[in-house]
């Protein structure tokens, strides 16, 4: 493969299609994804969801950069436009991808960064946001060195059974969501705050940032019920809490995983204790269909961390969500 327009290092190079991506060695890179330790999957499996998400960035109008000795990527950066996040925000809006190989050095990798997001020539104002496994510590580094600013922290939790989970209390309030309780939601999500990256980012408004869960959950809403499962807490004929999970297929990728993942869960103040059975059935549901399910969350969320780590489940990846200071 030939590689085009180098840096001034004879190492240093861009990057042009998706193919170029996939045509490198990319044996030599730390790979971390949001996946990491899911026993289905194996390295080549995140080698290819790394390699999706630098070929998303091209296909989106990114850049994509790496270091190469040979076929062989030491490091690799890309840097891709968020379209959706731009027009919800008014503002361009971007993230940028790293991954390297131990050997390399902190300020050849920041030097990689720095070109990469150059040639994305997105402007001085783009928000650049950021997402880094807690034990990568070359490529953090090399952000915070860059001037990035730690916003959240963030785990995954991991399920295959609730063998040994004590069933909750109050599961006899919690049963499906039907299209008569969105109202309800919604009006739940207005009077609700989420402590996340987002709300702790100064760059951004903070009445948007809020709306961003409303939208995520009209979203999920929306979907069938075979890419979804939403489910409700009703006590006394009043909706008092939401949670949702969705069906999320790894083969866009070229990794044979299917899974329920994600998903929002939202509460009335005065409706506590109600996570544990709503995320108990949530994951019993999805345990039908699917050999895996989980869930992200911020680590500041005490009380949803609590009951998950009560529930025993797998906590293999844990990342830093950070923002470029621009």
């Amino acid at each position: 493969m030939t590689v085009t327009e180098p840096f001034t290092h004879h190492s240093f190079y861009h990057l042009r299609s998706p193919a170029q991506v996939t045509s490198l060695n990319f044996d030599n890179l730390d790979i971390y994804t949001r996946y990491r330790g899911h026993p289905e999957l194996d390295r080549l499996d995140h080698i290819r969801l790394l390699q999706h998400e630098l070929g998303a960035a091209l296909a989106a109008g990114g850049r994509c950069s790496a270091i190469i000795h040979g076929e062989i990527i030491q490091a690799i950066c890309a840097v891709t436009p968020l379209a959706w996040d731009s027009e919800h925000f008014g503002q361009k809006m971007a993230k940028i991808s790293i991954s390297s190989c131990p050997a390399v050095a902190p300020k050849t990798l920041q030097l990689l960064a720095e070109k990469t997001v150059m040639a994305a020539n997105l402007g001085r104002e783009v928000h650049i946001s950021c997402e880094v496994d807690i034990d990568n510590y070359l490529c953090l580094n090399t952000l915070l060195s860059m001037g990035a600013e730690i916003l959240d922290l963030k785990r995954e939790y991991r399920a295959k059974s609730l063998k040994n989970v004590p069933p909750p209390k109050f599961r006899a309030y919690v049963r499906p969501y039907t299209e008569a309780d969105r109202d309800s939601i919604l009006e739940i999500l207005d009077y609700s705050f989420f402590a996340t990256r987002f709300s702790r980012d100064s760059i951004l408004c903070h009445q948007k940032s809020q709306q961003l869960y409303r939208q995520w959950m009209k979203k999920i809403l929306d979907r069938s019920d075979e890419e979804r499962t939403a489910l409700v807490v009703e006590k006394a004929g009043v909706v008092l809490a939401c949670g949702t999970i969705e069906a999320q297929d790894l083969r866009f990728a070229g990794v044979d995983l299917q899974l329920m993942s994600g998903g929002i869960y939202v509460s009335r103040s005065d409706a506590t204790g109600y996570y544990y059975p709503v995320i108990y059935e949530l994951i019993q549901t999805a345990l039908t269909h699917y050999s895996t399910a989980q869930t992200c969350i911020s680590l500041n969320n005490h009380a949803a961390v609590r009951v998950l780590e009560k529930m025993n489940f797998g906590t293999n990846s844990t990342r830093y969500a950070l923002r470029l200071a621009r």
